[in-house]
């Protein structure tokens, strides 16, 4: 049996999957034999959770059960023996590692560790995930560097970029390493150069037959005979004789040809020279013809030969290292999977289906085989699942085409879409969806409804009893706006002047505000997203969520150390450590600082001498701007890692390039924090290397229970949310770098192998229509298609509320057929969102349309954003004075008495003054009252600060015996005791007397004498009883 599920957004995939696993079941195939794959371990424990509850229904319920009812709806002969069930639910719960319930990737892990990592000698691997492989790509990039040769290959893949940033060449190999799939399936075999005719003579007749038109006119053949661009060109032109300087010409200059036809068309107008225009279009063609032709000959099959020259040497140097650190991402592992799996001494195949001693390394047979989200497997899984899926007795594929949103690691949507010719398979859609309320479902079915061609969609039920829901569109943003400043504005009637003024003050310009006070007038915010396509866009909502004080979560996956606040820090702590020339680099052409392109080319080209300077060798760097920062990187490593920190924060500018953005501000006072752990940079160092995987040294994100969701609309996949604001950019669509390396293939209909092929660069797309070559068609269908795929995605996440906020691409000016793109890459936008907004022109949506009732749940009672741990130091806040303090303690709602909240920031700052206090020389207390001025100055008001300062002096002159130099000083110590953390504000140890002295210091605060006395144990058991130990209460 072979079946490919059609199931659209929300009509309960994972429910069918588990029914059909459930229904093998009790067909009599044994559990262990049905294997079901999924693309996220969240669906591999969803469906395990699925098979065992649909399993205890039918066993409660027996004949009365829904779950059953379910079954016999889709297999009406289906037998059950309900005592038979109960053995196998027994049985499979005792042996619940026996069920094959697997992602795609984990089974994958499987095939590669039981089969091909012996075979390679490799015993034992690590997997990790794409974050922590930059690492090994940037490995990759430093290898290149110190090999010139590798880097000039590289460089010359990268000549037309303007902007040389450090992490293109990066992008460049990771681009690379991600298409490796590609290298593998493509047979390279180097390709036979083109016939070509004179490039001179063809363009001589084109000249020739203007020559003529203008002879027939009575005129001279003239400049004005040529379009603008081209006048320079063949004045120049006609001053060469011989046929190589202007095949030269030609050649140096061949872009402008296939941007438009050289001659002005109005001098070539009449009847009478219709067919000398229609000769000149043929001739001008052909010439075109002849001269890709050329261009391909001499550059474009060279390139492709120096592709493949230079990936396989960027393999080379992944693998080594890969191999060495043993240490590999799923998709490496599917790649290496893939290039041994039909290896004849692995004895993995036989014929054209996998072999008994492949079941073997799996742990047994496979009869039925389920994989769920199938439009999301890549090609290269795809082929190396196909024998086993031959193999097989039973094979339900369940998918969704208009979800694939991964083409970019090598899914593949119209496999999924021709997957029931491909395995000659029944066909089968789930129509009904029960995610969404019906308002929500008549939208969607209107909008995507003969959307796109080559997109098909079926409309989809909504579920009986999901009778509401609500929308709410609003086109806005600066774009739309009509020009008032301009002379065609100034011709205009008054009346429709002010018409147009009118418009604009309609307009909602800063959307992404408008999303954040929407939000805001809502009664809860925890059953809330945000979607957007790119982390930018919801970074910037973000900031607009933290200016109104909504709670929210932009939760990220990466480690601290990618966070773009922290990236310009470790850079430089990493140089000052490691003295690695590379995260030099990286440093200077982070943000905060951004060297220029011939900055960046004179390190390159000096890092000897740069490299020598840093290691106090006698050499000098010469250059604007950057002997003075060298001087300063240099007195940095001096440092210890409390004093750097300090000098960091002050100097770094750090925190007033991130002022007011309160996710980032916690990142960098935890960075801060942690940093202020060691003593040590090359500890704090080793410590972040030893760590980076792990969740302490996770981002943190601005959290708490009752916020808003933000996140990309790949991440929203697979989700759903009461209420969905999207915010689509259209004015974003497009772009990317030019002139970039483009991997062009073609599969055959079975995507069994490439039958065409390119590697090329874009510039060079232009000419593909005059070689007979489609690929820049078929992948703008693909990126149109993707595009789609991603709309509909964001659109159907929302169960209850869809908030649509559109960000318009350009003026919207009506034509007459009341339509504002037409014209437009995005005019079939246009149409469908008039159609399911029911609106007549997108000017009804500049003050949003409203569909249904909105939904107002009841949320979680609203909680106090968390506060963040002495955030106050990176604030400058409003002086208090006594007005104000007065003022303040009158108010009856006032949480926390002002008294109590002075005397807190009092005992902070105090704390902050010690931590610089050792020895109590006159330095350390200059140092430490310049930095609790500056941390505390505009918060508790100089008055008060300078008091607090002097009673700490004061102290420090009646307690000189604390600070004596035989004392060795740990301030704020930190001690792990059976799980639990203390933290000791001074512990003072004089190794020569045997004694230890800990100090708690408290400015009025309650003392906790059982906190000072369990610090005194744990010291003790620590010590083995070796020191005495004392342990006071330092009242200041």
């Amino acid at each position: 049996m072979r079946k490919v599920l059609k199931a659209s957004a929300g009509t309960g995939k994972t429910y069918r999957l588990s029914l059909e696993y459930l229904a093998a079941l009790l067909n009599g195939d044994n559990y262990e034999e049905i294997v079901v794959m999924t693309f996220t371990r969240k669906a591999t424990a969803e469906i395990r959770e699925r098979v065992f509850q649909h399993i205890e229904d039918i066993l409660r319920k027996g004949e009365d059960s829904k779950v059953l009812e379910s079954l016999q709806d889709l297999y009406p002969d289906l037998d059950y023996d309900l005592d038979r069930l109960d053995l196998i639910y027994r049985e499979m719960l005792i042996n619940k590692d026996r069920i094959k319930i697997y992602t795609i990737d984990s089974f994958i892990n499987s095939i590669f560790k039981q089969a091909i990592a012996p075979y390679l000698g490799l015993y034992a691997y690590e997997i990790i995930d794409e974050s922590k492989n930059k690492e090994i790509i940037e490995e990759v990039f430093k290898k290149m560097l110190d090999n010139p040769g590798d880097f000039t290959l590289m460089e010359k893949f990268l000549q037309d970029n303007t902007e040389r940033y450090i992490d293109h060449y990066l992008a460049l190999i990771e681009e690379m390493l991600n298409n490796r799939w590609k290298f593998l399936l493509i047979e390279h075999r180097r390709r036979e150069k083109l016939e070509v005719e004179s490039l001179p003579w063809l363009l001589a007749q084109c000249l020739d037959i203007v020559e003529s038109i203008a002879v027939g006119k009575g005129v001279d053949l003239t400049d004005s005979f040529f379009k603008k661009d081209f006048q320079s060109f063949f004045a120049e032109y006609s001053k060469l004789t011989g046929m190589e300087e202007k095949e030269e010409k030609i050649l140096k200059n061949y872009q402008i040809f296939f941007r438009t036809s050289f001659w002005n068309s109005r001098k070539i107008t009449g009847l009478e020279f219709e067919d000398l225009r229609e000769a000149l279009d043929i001739k001008y063609e052909e010439f075109l013809m002849n001269l890709a032709a050329f261009i391909y000959n001499q550059e474009m099959i060279p390139y492709e030969e120096e592709v493949f020259k230079f990936s396989s040497r960027i393999f080379n140097l992944y693998d080594n290292i890969k191999f060495k650190e043993k240490q590999f991402t799923h998709i490496d592992i599917s790649n290496y999977t893939y290039k041994y799996f039909f290896e004849a001494d692995l004895v993995l195949l036989e014929g054209d289906t996998v072999s008994e001693y492949f079941f073997a390394l799996i742990g047994g047979r496979v009869k039925a085989l389920f994989i769920d989200e199938f439009q999301d497997t890549s090609i290269l899984q795809w082929k190396i699942l196909k024998p086993l899926i031959d193999q097989c007795e039973k094979v339900i594929t369940v998918g969704d085409e208009k979800q694939s949103i991964y083409g970019w690691r090598g899914g593949e949507k119209d496999l999924f879409a021709r997957l029931e010719k491909i395995l000659a398979g029944d066909k089968e859609s789930l129509l009904t969806c029960y995610r969404s309320e019906r308002e929500i479902v008549g939208f969607i079915n209107r909008f995507f409804v003969d959307l796109a061609e080559d997109w098909e969609y079926a409309p989809v039920e909504y579920l009986a009893g999901k009778e509401e829901g609500y929308l709410e569109i609003l086109i806005g943003g600066e774009s739309i706006r009509r020009n008032t400043d301009t002379k065609s504005f100034q011709a205009l009637s008054k009346e429709k002047q002010e018409e147009i003024i009118e418009f604009n003050q309609k307009v909602t310009v800063n959307l992404k505000q408008e999303i954040a006070r929407r939000i805001k007038s809502l009664p809860a915010y925890n059953n809330i997203a945000v979607l957007a396509r790119s982390n930018r866009e919801l970074a910037d909502i973000a900031m607009e969520l933290e200016r109104e004080g909504i709670p929210y979560l932009l939760e990220s996956k990466d480690s601290l150390l990618e966070h773009e606040a922290i990236k310009p820090l470790y850079y430089l702590l990493a140089f000052l450590n490691y003295r690695d020339f590379f995260h030099l680099l990286k440093f200077l052409r982070s943000d905060l600082l951004g060297i220029n392109n011939k900055t960046l080319r004179y390190l390159l080209e000096n890092r000897a001498e740069i490299e020598a300077y840093f290691l106090g060798q006698e050499a000098e760097v010469k250059y604007p701007g950057l002997e003075k920062l060298f001087q300063e990187i240099k007195r940095m490593a001096e440092l210890d890692c409390l004093e750097l920190s300090n000098y960091l924060i002050e100097t770094s500018g750090v925190l007033e390039r991130y002022r007011g953005n309160r996710a980032a501000l916690r990142n960098i006072h935890y960075f801060f924090q942690l940093m202020r752990e060691f003593n040590e940079l090359a500890e704090f160092m080793e410590f972040l290397r030893e760590n980076q995987d792990s969740d302490q040294l996770k981002q943190l994100p601005v959290q708490g229970e009752n916020l808003v969701q933000l996140m990309t609309i790949h991440k929203a996949k697979g989700l759903s949310f009461e209420t969905e604001f999207f915010y689509w950019n259209l004015s974003s669509r497009g772009g990317g770098r030019p002139h970039r390396l483009e991997l062009y293939i073609d599969f055959d209909d079975e995507y069994g192998k490439i039958e065409k092929y390119l590697l090329s660069n874009s510039r060079y797309e232009k000419l593909f229509q005059y070689l007979g070559i489609d690929f820049a068609e078929k992948k703008a269908r693909r990126e149109l298609m993707e595009e789609i795929n991603n709309l509909y995605v964001a659109l159907t996440r929302p169960e209850k509320n869809l908030f649509i906020y559109i960000e318009g691409p350009r003026q919207l000016v009506l034509d007459e057929d009341g339509r504002c793109w037409r014209g437009s890459s995005y005019e079939f936008y246009e149409e469908a969102l008039l159609k399911a907004a029911q609106a007549d022109t997108l000017f009804d949506l500049v003050e949003r349309k409203e569909i249904g009732n909105l939904f107002s749940g009841k949320g979680e009672e609203e909680e106090e954003m968390e506060k963040l741990v002495d955030l106050s130091a990176y604030f400058k806040a409003n002086f208090l004075d006594e007005e104000k303090i007065k003022e303040l303690n009158l108010r009856k709602d006032y949480k926390l008495s002002l008294v109590k909240e002075i005397k807190r920031l009092e005992g902070l700052a105090l704390h902050y003054y010690l931590e610089f206090i050792r020895y109590n020389r006159a330095e350390e207390r200059a140092y430490a009252e310049k930095m609790v001025l500056a941390r505390y100055g505009n918060i508790l008001g100089p008055g008060r600060l300078g008091e607090l300062i002097r009673r700490i002096n004061l102290f420090l002159q009646e307690k000189e015996e604390y600070f004596a130099g035989e004392w060795q000083v740990f301030n704020e110590y930190e001690l792990e005791w059976e799980g639990e953390i203390y933290r000791i504000d001074q512990l003072r140890v004089n190794q020569e007397r045997k004694e230890i002295l800990i100090l708690d210091y408290k400015s009025g605060i309650t003392r906790d004498q059982a906190q000072l006395d369990r610090y005194k144990e744990i010291i003790e058991d620590l010590t083995g009883g070796e020191f005495k130990i004392r342990a006071e209460f330092v009242e200041i």
